[in-house]
């Protein structure tokens, strides 16, 4: 009985640390943090921008030359290519702000004054903070 108790055990310390394991392989926080700190300069660019002109740019092409050095990679749905940064005004009828998405796949980073934000198939988490 008491042999048994113990492989019970030890199988129920072995699931516990191999769901552990999975989640960290299968997980792209990492890899939506690393993309949120590339997608870092556009943000003060964009900041820069409005602190200049009193408005939000009306794209990112906007921002060249003067906020950045070229225009961010963008998606194009129409060549099958997916990835890259989308930019978006939005407004609730008396604030406008914006939000800037890099698109990976299924899933990807959104930036949403002042949080970054990792979409993992609809399971959204803050993974950095502007504040």
């Amino acid at each position: 009985m008491r042999y048994l108790a113990s492989i019970i055990a030890l199988f129920l310390i072995l699931g516990v640390c191999g769901i552990g394991v999975l989640h960290l392989m299968f997980s792209r926080t990492g890899e939506f943090r690393a993309q949120a700190k590339l997608g870092q300069p556009i943000v003060r660019a964009i900041e820069n921008f409005r602190a200049q002109t009193g408005s939000y740019p009306p794209s990112l092409a906007a921002l060249v030359p003067k906020y950045l050095p070229t225009e961010p990679e963008l998606p194009d749905k129409a060549q099958r290519k997916f990835r890259g940064w989308d930019f978006r005004l939005e407004t609730n009828g008396v604030v406008i702000t914006y939000c800037l998405r890099y698109y990976m796949g299924k899933g990807g980073i959104e930036y949403r004054p002042p949080h970054w934000i990792g979409n993992d198939e609809g399971s959204r988490k803050i993974i950095l903070s502007n504040e």
